[in-house]
């Protein structure tokens, strides 16, 4: 298609235009050359695996029946630890090698962008390369050992698809789009709406068109991509919906608002007020470029612009309503590969726009590629974890006597995947699969009238012998004035089925209990070299000697 303007619209000067189309190119240029500077910052920087990628990881190094089992305990199907695999089998398991796949990630969105809007609108990508490279939420959990990052790509692709599908209506391109969309559901459960939503606004066109035969082909491609969920649904609801409830909080309309609002950067709410303004002010103009274009029959911009104005709204209600209904609390990570696609979406219209509007989003770009990286660096360069320096501290401190106690349960899985010493370790509470989150065992503990009787022994005949504990993580105590947290085996009369609160309980009864037992505590000096998230911050404590 050729970047005209409609015969309503003043001839715009060649050489205004021409300008503009060179500064577009050069802002791309020096965004996607920030960008892969970033890419390398944050992989060099993010230090070791937390527990979630830790999980990843040892998911994908499961047999394959046990693989499959574990999908339920993750966000991401089959294709992602499938990917994982692939990936440690040609270049290895290590830290370097695991943080480059998400800068391969990273370069593969960049490319995919350039290829996908130069192809549609022969301009440069600019908005789009702005989330994917100016965006804390894609350096942090894009590009972290988890699906979000390549079930985003997986869902650029499948967005791109139907654009061309719409664009050329062919048997090949059609067939592009049923690979791609089961590409993106494999990587990621939350593309599922996003792809129907793209396959709605692909719907409504094809009706503009009276396209009844695309209609249907469409329609079986959706419907073959719903039926690959089948086994995912049958394993939920055989056992995951039996464990679910214990992530489940009460999640209302501002609490999902908030963490998709947080997810156009997780900068500043400034910030992620202008990218909504942005948004906004290209669903004005589209509504009003679709009025100009349906007045001069231009049939393939009219249909680009519908389909534009029609997702934008759709990908954002269906999203909303599939985190709002998601047994687990919600997170602006789950939203990244939502905002890649409403910002292709405006980077597709927006190359249509007046020449002013394209120089007002160069102007923008060109300010956040300045302004922006200042903002988030130190986000950039925050470690994920410390859990391989606590590990190497365990296997130089402990002997094959003393007692490893990691608290809480779920530091165990990143825990697990560093420590390869012989002193024994179990975690608060007692789990013995730690190579994913297994909260199905996690609901037994809960369920027990004593989770920590077990512990607390091992505990005490390892003081009592002579020998240490130590303690990875941290203990949690009353504050001055409270009572311990004590809950009843669950449901609990006030927190029901809630995972969290039982954790805080056993973190406080285990705390007590160490307080009032253990003669001396020293706190190793682990030496971190950079800052820690504060998701995963350890601190490792040699206990020794008994009191009663």
């Amino acid at each position: 298609m050729e970047n005209d303007s409609d015969d309503s619209q003043p001839k715009e000067g060649t050489e205004q235009v021409q300008l503009i189309a060179r500064l577009e190119w050069a802002v791309a240029i020096l965004l996607s050359a920030v960008a892969l500077v970033l890419f390398v910052v944050r992989a060099t920087h993010a230090g070791a695996l937390w527990r979630d990628e830790a999980e990843s990881v040892q998911s994908a190094q499961m047999p394959l029946p046990e693989m499959i089992d574990a999908v339920q305990y993750s966000s991401f199907p089959i294709l992602f630890p499938l990917a994982v695999r692939t990936w440690t089998s040609a270049l290895g398991a290590g830290d370097a090698s695991l943080r480059g796949f998400g800068v391969a990630v990273g370069i593969s969105l960049l490319a995919a962008s350039w290829l996908a809007v130069r192809k549609l609108t022969g301009s440069a990508p600019l908005l789009l390369l702005a989330v994917i490279g100016l965006n804390a939420n894609f350096l942090i959990a894009g590009m972290s050992l988890r699906g979000y990052g390549l079930g985003s790509l997986m869902m650029l692709l499948a967005f791109v698809s139907t654009v061309r599908l719409l664009l050329s209506p062919t048997s090949l391109m059609l067939a592009a789009v049923l690979v791609a969309d089961l590409a993106c559901l494999q990587c990621l459960f939350f593309n599922l709406a996003l792809m129907l939503s793209i396959a709605a606004a692909a719907t409504c066109v094809l009706l503009l068109r009276r396209d009844v035969r695309s209609i249907w082909l469409l329609t079986a491609v959706v419907i073959i991509c719903v039926l690959s969920y089948v086994f995912y649904a049958s394993q939920f609801y055989s056992s995951g919906r039996i464990w679910a409830k214990i992530l489940q909080v009460p999640v209302s309309f501002q609490l999902v608002c908030q963490s998709l609002f947080r997810a156009w950067g997780d900068i500043s709410p400034t910030i992620s007020c202008i990218w909504l303004a942005t948004i906004c002010v290209a669903m004005i103009f589209g509504v009003w470029r679709l009025a100009a274009f349906w007045r001069n029959n231009r049939s393939h911009e009219r249909d680009l612009f519908f389909f534009g104005i029609l997702l934008i709204p759709l990908s954002m209600i269906a999203s909303y309503v599939f985190v709002r209904f998601l047994p687990r609390p919600p997170d602006l990570r789950y939203f990244l590969a939502l905002t890649i696609v409403v910002v292709g979406t405006v980077d597709l219209v927006w190359a249509y726009f007046p020449i002013w509007l394209r120089a007002v989003r160069v102007g923008l770009v060109l300010a956040a590629t300045v302004a922006l990286p200042f903002s988030f660096w130190g986000m950039v360069i925050q470690a994920e974890s410390n859990s391989e320096t606590v590990a190497r501290a365990v296997e130089q401190n402990g002997t094959p006597a003393d007692l490893v106690v990691v608290n809480p349960w779920n530091y165990g899985v990143s825990f697990n995947w560093y420590y390869h010493a012989a002193t024994r370790w179990i975690c608060v509470p007692e789990i013995d699969d730690h190579r994913v989150h297994r909260y199905d065992l996690l609901l037994k503990k809960m369920e027990s009238a004593a989770p920590l009787a077990d512990l607390e022994d091992k505990i005490a005949a390892t003081l009592k012998s002579g020998n240490h504990v130590l303690l990875v993580g941290y203990v949690e105590l009353p504050s001055p004035g409270e009572k311990q947290l004590q809950l009843s085996p669950a449901p609990d009369p006030k927190f029901g089925w809630q995972g969290y609160p039982y954790r805080q309980a056993w973190s406080q009864e285990i705390g007590l209990f160490l307080s009032q037992h253990v003669k001396r505590a020293t706190q190793a000096d682990l030496r971190t070299p950079q800052i820690v998230s504060d998701r995963e911050t350890m601190f490792l404590y040699l206990l020794e000697g008994w009191k009663n």
